[in-house]
């Protein structure tokens, strides 16, 4: 689902572009059908044109919620996370076959070979951070600090300054497995200003986090994220 936000975020404009266009061809249908239909005299004639109006208003009212869906998505998901899940961390039961091996009838070698068999767990990386990627007058998180403590809701505060900006997330992943979590995105250059005006990270479990900025060049490449370790508690600010 992130992946399919980013990209109605990134071509925003062409697809406005290609529902505009459809909008200017299927208006002038409507009215040429609407002009055809008030100059009908016979009945065959006046019912082909009804139904061409009828059809060009299916297709408009089509293309309008279109383009309000677009619209919606691109400026309330992001800006409002805790109505667009886009993780969803699922448990997984275990069975412990090797409790008990003389219930199961596995002993001695049947239960080695069992412990062969079963694949070792993987745990997903712990996230690197380096300062040297911040930039401070083209991408860098001012506020918070590393090693700030964040309670309630607060701010995030920064600078994105590149020639080929294309748009900027906000995201943030517990430092030990590195799932990222998107916070905001936003198309608009910001120096000294505020790159999330109101984080609520009361519902998020406390512990140490990374507080990531990434940008996006306009041919959607992105540029190494500036990363701060926080640590968010319980409470409000």
């Amino acid at each position: 689902m992130n992946a399919a936000l980013n990209f109605f975020q990134l071509y925003e404009n062409a697809i406005y572009f290609i529902l505009g266009l459809g909008g200017i061809i299927y208006g002038w249908r409507f009215w040429g059908a609407w002009t055809r239909l008030r100059n009908a005299v016979y009945g065959l004639e006046r019912e082909i044109a009804q139904r061409d109006v009828n059809r060009a208003a299916v297709f408009l009212f089509f293309l309008f919620m279109m383009s309000v869906s677009v619209f919606s998505i691109v400026t309330f998901s992001f800006q409002f996370p805790q109505y667009f899940p886009v993780e969803a961390l699922i448990a997984t039961p275990t069975i412990d076959l090797l409790s008990d091996s003389s219930q199961s009838g596995v002993e001695g070698a049947g239960t080695a070979q069992i412990q062969e068999e079963i694949p070792a767990l993987t745990s997903l990386p712990t996230v690197s951070v380096n300062p040297d990627d911040c930039m401070p007058a083209r991408i860098n998180i001012s506020s918070p600090t590393s090693g700030e403590t964040l309670r309630g809701v607060v701010s995030v505060e920064g600078t994105v300054d590149v020639e080929d900006f294309g748009f900027f997330q906000i995201e943030y992943a517990r430092i030990q497995d590195g799932l990222w979590l998107p916070i905001s995105v936003n198309q608009n250059i910001t120096i000294n200003g505020l790159l999330v005006e109101n984080w609520d990270t009361s519902p998020i479990p406390p512990g140490d986090y990374v507080l990531q900025l990434l940008v996006t060049d306009t041919s959607g490449l992105a540029y190494e994220p500036c990363r701060k370790i926080i640590r968010i508690e319980a409470g409000g600010a």
